[in-house]
Parts: C-alpha cells; sequence; structure tokens
C-alpha cells in the first residue's frame, strides 16, 4: 500500500471511530437528569407525540421504585424495592427485555414516606460500570453484565422521609451526598475502579435533603455545587471545607441545581410564597374565636378538633399523601414552643415572624461567580419567591429558567435579569409534580404525577405541542436517549421513539 493508501486508511478510520463515539455519545443518559444532572439532551431527538397507541416501541413490567432510568448504550439501569430485597436491574434499551438483576446485601430497609421508596436514588454509570447507592447499604458497583465488583457499605443515616440523593461521576470521582439528621453527614468521593474512599468532607450541621451535586463549570475552573439543608456550598473537586456558600432554605433541599449563562440557580420550598396572602386557616383572632372554648385567650390543642386540616399546597388536592396536615398536630409541633399543649398569643406571632424569614420561605436565587466563604450579601443576582418548584428541579434551556410547580404551573424566566417571561401559566393537566422537566431538540417534557405529558416549545411564548397520556403514575424523572424517550411508571418502563433503538 502506497504512503497516500496509508493515509487515506487511517484518516477514515479515525473519522469512523468518531462518529461512531459521537454517536455512542448522544446515546447517553448516564445519571440523574443526564449529563451533569443538567435535564437536558443536546443531540437527542425524541418523539412530541407518544402513548400506549403511539410511538411506543416497547413497554415491559418493572418492580417497584422511584429511581430514574439511566441509558448507556444498549443497557438501562434502574433500582427497585421487590420482596423486601433492594435490587439493581438491567435491561436492554432496544427491546426492554430484563438482562440482569442483583440483590443489595441489606439486613435492614430504612424506613421512608408513603410517597417515596427506599429504592429512590437513581444509579449512575461510566459505560464500564453502574453503580448503585441505597441508603440502607451503601454503593455496589457492577459491570455491564452484572458481575459484582466491589461493594463499600456505609452507615445509614436518619431521615425523616428516606434516602432520595443519587451518586454522579464527577472530576474521575464517584461522587455522593450522604446528607442526614446526623452529626456523620458527609460528601464523599469514591475511586470508581475500587469503591474506596479518596476525600471526605464532614458535613456535620447539614441535615437531611434529598438533593443531588452538579459541577459548575465557569472561568476555567469546576466547583462541586451541594444544596443542602440552609445553603447551597461550592466544594473543590478535591474535597475539603467549603469555599464559598449562599445561605438560604431552613428545611430540607429536594431540587438539584442548575447553571448556564455563567450563573449558577438554585432554589426551594419552605413555608410558602412569603410576599402571598395569608392562609385564612391562619388568623389568630378567627381561630379563637372558632375554638377558644373557656374564652381565656388561649389555645389548648384539645379545643382544636383533629378533623381541622390544613391544606399546604393549594394547588393540589388535600388527599395527596403529605397535603393535609391536622391543624392540632401542626401547633403541637411548630408553634407549641414550652410544650405545655397551649398556645399563646406570643408564640404565635413568634411563628408568624418564621414563616415571613425568607430563609424559611420559598426562595430561587441566581449566584455569580467569585464568592468567598459566606456570599449570601455579595454573589446573589436577583431573587424569588413565587411560583417555585416543590420537587421538580429547575430547568436552564436555551437561555431561560424554567419551573415546573404543582397544579401545572409553568414558569419562565430571564437568566440575567430574574424577570418573569412567563409567569405561572397553567399546563392545563394540574395534580403533583414530582418528575423533573426535561429537554431536548426545542421541546421540553414535563410531566405530573398523574402520568399526563406536556410537551412545550421552548420559547418566549406559551406554546403547548402536545399532551399524552399513558395511565400510569409517573413519580421518577424520563431518560432521553438518541431518539428515544425512556419513562418509568409505577408498574412499567416504556420506550418511545419514531423508530426503533440502534436502527438506522
Amino acid at each position: 500500500m502506497k504512503p497516500t493508501q496509508i493515509t487515506a486508511a487511517l484518516c477514515a478510520a479515525i473519522l469512523s471511530s468518531a462518529i461512531h463515539s459521537a454517536s455512542a455519545a448522544t446515546a447517553n443518559w448516564p445519571q440523574f437528569r443526564g449529563p451533569n444532572t443538567s435535564g437536558v439532551s443536546d443531540d437527542g431527538h425524541p418523539p412530541i407525540h407518544f402513548g400506549p397507541d403511539t410511538n411506543l416501541l416497547w413497554k415491559t413490567a418493572v418492580p417497584g421504585g422511584l429511581s430514574a432510568p439511566v441509558v448507556w448504550g444498549e443497557k438501562i439501569f434502574l433500582t427497585a424495592l421487590e420482596n423486601k430485597q433492594l435490587i439493581t436491574v438491567a435491561y436492554d434499551s432496544r427491546s426492554g427485555r430484563e438482562l440482569w438483576r442483583r440483590i443489595a446485601p441489606t439486613e435492614t430497609i430504612e424506613p421512608c414516606h408513603e410517597f417515596s421508596s427506599p429504592a429512590a436514588s437513581t444509579p449512575c454509570t461510566d459505560g464500564q460500570r453502574v453503580y448503585a447507592y441505597f441508603g440502607s447499604f451503601g454503593v455496589i458497583a457492577y459491570d455491564f453484565t452484572g458481575k459484582e465488583l466491589w461493594r463499600h457499605p456505609f452507615e445509614r443515616l436518619p431521615s425523616q422521609y428516606g434516602t432520595a440523593s443519587s451518586p454522579i461521576l464527577a472530576g474521575g470521582r464517584l461522587i455522593l451526598q450522604r446528607d442526614g439528621d446526623s452529626t456523620n453527614a458527609n460528601l464523599v468521593a469514591l475511586a470508581p475502579a475500587t469503591g474506596k474512599t479518596v476525600w471526605e468532607s464532614p458535613r456535620p450541621l447539614a441535615g437531611a435533603c434529598y438533593s443531588t451535586p452538579m459541577v459548575w463549570r465557569h472561568d476555567g475552573i469546576e466547583e462541586l455545587m451541594v444544596q443542602g439543608k440552609g445553603r447551597v456550598a461550592a466544594y473543590s473537586m478535591s474535597g475539603g471545607q467549603p469555599k464559598w456558600w449562599v445561605r438560604g432554605w431552613g428545611f430540607s433541599a429536594v431540587t438539584t441545581p442548575v447553571a448556564g449563562d455563567g450563573l449558577l440557580f438554585a432554589g426551594g420550598s419552605g413555608l410558602g410564597d412569603p410576599s402571598g396572602p395569608n392562609d385564612p386557616l391562619f388568623d389568630w383572632d378567627k381561630i379563637i374565636g372558632t375554638y377558644d372554648a373557656n374564652k381565656d385567650g388561649k389555645l389548648a390543642l384539645k379545643e382544636v378538633p383533629l378533623s381541622v386540616i390544613w391544606h399546604i399546597r393549594k394547588d393540589i388536592p388535600i388527599d395527596v399523601p403529605g397535603n393535609g396536615f391536622p391543624m392540632r398536630n401542626m401547633l403541637g409541633a411548630f408553634i407549641d414552643e414550652n410544650h405545655d399543649e397551649v398556645v399563646t398569643k406570643a408564640e404565635w406571632d413568634a411563628s408568624v415572624a418564621f414563616t415571613k424569614d425568607k430563609f424559611n420561605a420559598d426562595r430561587f436565587v441566581a449566584i455569580r461567580p467569585g464568592g468567598k466563604e459566606d456570599s449570601t450579601d455579595t454573589q446573589v443576582l436577583w431573587e424569588t419567591t413565587k411560583g417555585l418548584s416543590e420537587m421538580p428541579s429547575p430547568l436552564f434551556y436555551r437561555g431561560r429558567v424554567h419551573f415546573l410547580r404543582d397544579g401545572g404551573l409553568w414558569t419562565v424566566v430571564d437568566p440575567k435579569t430574574g424577570k418573569r417571561i412567563l409567569d405561572r401559566e397553567r399546563l392545563g393537566t394540574g395534580g403533583q409534580a414530582v418528575a423533573s422537566p426535561i429537554a431536548a431538540n426545542g421541546y421540553i417534557y414535563t410531566v405530573n404525577e398523574s402520568g399526563v405529558f406536556t410537551v412545550v416549545r421552548a420559547g418566549d411564548t406559551f406554546d403547548v405541542v402536545a399532551v399524552n397520556k399513558l395511565g400510569e403514575s409517573v413519580r421518577s424523572t424520563p431518560a432521553i436517549a438518541g431518539e428515544a424517550l425512556y419513562v418509568r411508571t409505577a408498574g412499567h418502563l416504556w420506550a418511545f421513539g419514531a423508530k426503533p433503538v440502534g436502527k438506522p
């Protein structure tokens, strides 16, 4: 072969390899919310219209759990709970056929809220191994054939609602945000090949939370962003103490930060929007007038019937688990400071002041880079308290920040100014929002807990292009890989696409 022919052949091989690698990259959704937990597939082209009879590639029964599907090429991975055992399951992305399942060696399974699951943490993969994390055990790594490679048990940290934070791969490490109601809470990095601890950063005051870390890349650096109870903090990729932080969020964090246009966006729900109208149930004069039977100007807990229920999130039905709270229990747990089973006007006023504190309310902020230590007063560009998500994480897509709130309320914000371009537009689906919105090819996919998808065209006008009903509950964030959309419902894993996975 002539030198020119060798050169041509070599170039062709390199080009073919590059094309194959690029193609493979577009077919991956390797962790919770995909690339860097962003919720965005830059090269995905999933269908807009889909359902039980439309663009359905396959549907397969899966055991219960709330972890989201992760995809790498021809493999899909989930975690689940079945017959009181925590398991990791692999499926063929082309057919939905189950390839293998492995049981985590748990002695006891952690308690969790009825709305959640002990299998709520989403696994992650680097194309060689899949890493499954359970709060009841720790981390187990498998190769793609299901062979266990290593295990790293962890102490189970107490949490009121169970574990939900997911592991991520960043900086060549497997990162875990192990926040809990314990002085042993920490941020830890493991070696993906061995499971050995590379570094550990204590978080003794973090408190239980359900957020997942992400990496903020800006100004030629990378910072590991961790949102927890009380603040969002930036860590070096090699651990240590936080470099800087922004305070807020007096309650457990659920959402995961996102980045775009050189800014970081983080938020969470608390005791509601302090700028909004007061809940009429919490009018002291009306309460005293209605329930103060002995007319002493105080409210004995037993004077309030257990049938009086606080409707917490008005945008969704009161019978949704966790959305109705007996007022007597609320008074005893949060307002009766000296626990004498009597609420005074002074205790009431103190609780009102607590709810109006912006650090205990719903709050979302845009953060500039360059922070040092406490940056609450220096790096926050803008903040808002209106129309925020409770469980779905925000989405940054095509130069805009998007929120999905319970009741099917859709908000779009200018990232530089905080100006609302669309303010709580109604998607028409209602219900509770659990899964986070995801985006590809100029469209944003939202879904409510009832399994109704609303596909919105990304832009500054409100444009719903499709409403798709699956008929099963959806509490897991879907995945986009190539031209396919993968959805985990209460009982099934669905694949939607205009053509079979892996076909040209």
